[in-house]
């Protein structure tokens, strides 16, 4: 007699939400720890709260490009902790994963050789700024590769994503200079713009792929 399998199967929500989700938040941990030790380290010798905060940033964005970029590579565990219908779809959209992985990396690695910069850090100016301008830009041409690659749904979360970050940067960095004109707080430094920038960019494009309902298990 065949006997019938009725194990469980593992619900959708916690394989395309609560691992992903668990794997992502051990990565990170990770990687910010492995930020914290090389700064700490006599390579380094310790940077400023300026310059710390910039380079973990920088180092969140270098991991989310790696994921993307693995992912591509490899769709069948990509899949796996990707948020997508299947691996199918990481192969039809490849092309632009790859880029967008490629676009993400150059931009963290550019902040995190700016917080390493001199005085402050080990690396020479001339080297962080040729990182940082060549990261900045390359990175943003690929972004208008991805764009014309998108269908018309991602064009429309790309322009929206954009738009509500000029809204937040208004909001946020405005509402900063105003108080500092005002002496009400310090004057923000140059590479705390820039990694406000980076986070707010990060999380325009989270709110609106939420309002879209992307971030829902698939």
């Amino acid at each position: 007699m065949i006997m019938e399998d009725k194990s469980p199967e593992t619900p959708r929500w916690v394989k395309k939400l609560l691992i992903p989700a668990l794997i992502g938040g051990v990565a990170g941990f990770a990687a910010a720890s492995a930020a914290m030790h090389f700064i700490d380290s006599p390579a380094v010798g310790g940077l400023d709260e300026s310059a710390t905060v910039a380079a973990l940033i920088g180092v969140v964005y270098l991991l989310i490009g790696l994921s993307v970029g693995f992912g591509a590579a490899s769709p069948k565990l990509g899949a796996r902790f990707l948020n997508v219908e299947d691996a199918d779809e990481l192969r039809e959209q490849k092309k632009v994963l790859t880029l967008s992985g490629v676009a993400m990396a150059l931009w963290g690695a550019s902040l995190f050789a700016l917080a390493l910069a001199a005085p402050e850090g080990p690396m020479p100016q001339g080297g962080a700024l040729v990182i940082g301008v060549g990261g900045i830009v390359i990175g943003s041409v690929l972004s208008l590769s991805v764009y014309r690659a998108c269908d018309e749904l991602m064009r429309a979360i790309n322009l929206e994503a954009g738009a509500l970050s000029y809204g937040l940067v208004m909001l946020v960095a405005g509402t900063w200079a105003i108080l500092a004109h005002l002496g009400y707080m310090a004057a923000p430094a140059p590479l705390d713009l820039l990694s406000l920038f980076y986070v707010l960019v990060l999380l325009a494009s989270f709110i609106v792929v939420g309002w879209r309902g992307m971030l829902m298990p698939r």
